[in-house]
């Protein structure tokens, strides 16, 4: 029978020391392994993946925004003040992650 401390030990040594994939997977099943020992119902969500790549279209909803903690955090706030937070922000951006940046400018400029 598996021990639930033994699995937090093993949990605990993987997350300081993992630095190969096979290490990750393996604390993944361990993560597993814990969740179903402890009865944790864990949900995954799907990632938005679209949000963060140009590999699919961000889909738009009429007269919806959308939900994430950013669109919730400005809903009904002034939109010049919205722009300036975000125009600090490119511009750090710039400096710290180009890549990051460019696409950003790229995909405004097909909008």
């Amino acid at each position: 029978m598996l021990d639930i401390r033994e699995i937090e030990y093993w949990i605990s040594r993987y997350e300081q020391e993992a630095d190969k994939l096979d290490d990750c997977v393996t604390l993944s099943a361990l993560y597993s392994i814990r969740d179903k020992l402890s009865g944790v119902q864990v949900s995954y969500s799907e990632p938005q993946i679209a949000a963060y790549s140009e590999a699919a279209p961000i889909r738009k909803a009429l007269g919806q925004y959308g939900d994430s903690d950013f669109l919730l955090a400005v809903e009904g706030k002034d939109p010049s003040d919205a722009w300036a937070v975000m125009d600090e922000l490119m511009n750090t951006l710039h400096v710290v992650n180009p890549r990051a940046y460019d696409s950003v400018m790229r995909k405004l400029g097909r909008i």
